[in-house]
């Protein structure tokens, strides 16, 4: 029991890094103040807590696929007024480092297993 707190533990520590080095790309697009990786992460951090409350919440009163859309979306509206209050730009300006966030996350994703099966591939090749 306490391996898999401390295995959700460390996922949320990756996945917080790995949505705090994005957003801080997405950031750089716009111009946005408070861009530094201590504020990226804490915006990171409070959109986490809040997309993971409003999910929870809704899967516990209203279960179902269709809710559950329905609580991204909400939690996705409420993670761009938190980027825009947090980083002094607009609305629009959130949904747009948002877009540009996950656009950069999956083709480094894509870059990275591409490489990695291609060093899997060349080292089932050699041996």
């Amino acid at each position: 029991m306490i391996a898999l707190i401390i295995l959700y533990i460390l996922l949320f520590i990756f996945f917080l890094i790995f949505i705090t080095l994005f957003l801080k790309i997405g950031l750089s697009f716009v111009d946005a103040d408070k861009i530094g990786f201590g504020q990226v992460f804490a915006t990171a951090f409070l959109c986490t807590i809040v997309m993971w409350l409003v999910i929870v919440l809704f899967n516990w009163f209203l279960p179902g696929l269709l809710w559950f859309i329905i609580a991204v979306l909400i939690g996705l509206i409420i993670c761009w007024a938190i980027i825009a209050k947090r980083h002094d730009i607009g609305f629009g300006s959130a949904i747009f480092v948002t877009i540009i966030a996950v656009i950069a996350a999956v083709v480094i994703i894509i870059i990275l297993l591409i490489v990695i099966g291609f060093l899997i591939g060349v080292a089932l090749w050699l041996f």
